[in-house]
């Protein structure tokens, strides 16, 4: 896919990173999880608190950039001794599917795992995010397992981890 780029994000762009988070959220998981679900998580998973610290905790923070625009970003962590990428997070702007960023935004991450000397690519998807679930399976990656896990203000994470083998250099 021409003119994007992936970009690093840094504390600056916390602003950017919610804004963004915000938009695709309340476009993409009605009828996945409830809008209050939808709240709670932003409000969690999101926060300035959080986000610095994952990043300081060595979590990458990526900007999926087209041309100039943010419309999208993505977050991982590398395990060396499960040599096992774990992609955290992977959100485009819903206006934005289907224009092939999402396969170009997975070939990135590859590109990292293989980079990194990873084995595997880990990543949890919502049961009930079947357009997530089809695109991640087109680029190879299988369901592992089922997963349920209790979120909080009683809200679970009903999500299958999937996996891909990462050819490793």
């Amino acid at each position: 896919m021409a003119n994007v780029t992936f970009v690093r994000a840094t504390p600056s762009d916390i602003p950017l990173l919610q804004a963004l988070a915000r938009t695709i959220w309340r476009a993409h998981f009605p009828g996945i999880i409830s809008t209050a679900q939808i709240e709670y998580m932003l409000d969690r998973m999101y926060a300035t608190e959080t986000i610095e610290n994952e990043m300081r905790a060595g979590t990458c923070w990526e900007l999926i950039r087209q041309g100039t625009e943010a419309v999208g970003f993505l977050s991982y962590s590398y395990d060396g001794i499960a040599a096992r990428l774990k992609l955290h997070k992977l959100y485009l702007q819903v206006e934005r599917h289907g224009q092939g960023l999402g396969r170009a935004s997975l070939g990135h991450v590859m590109g990292v795992a293989q980079n990194l000397g990873a084995g595997e690519v880990s990543l949890y998807v919502n049961k009930k995010n079947q357009k997530a679930i089809r695109a991640y399976q087109r680029a190879g990656f299988a369901i592992a397992e089922s997963v349920i896990n209790e979120f909080g203000n009683g809200f679970v994470m009903d999500d299958y981890r999937m996996t891909v083998s990462c050819p490793r250099k």
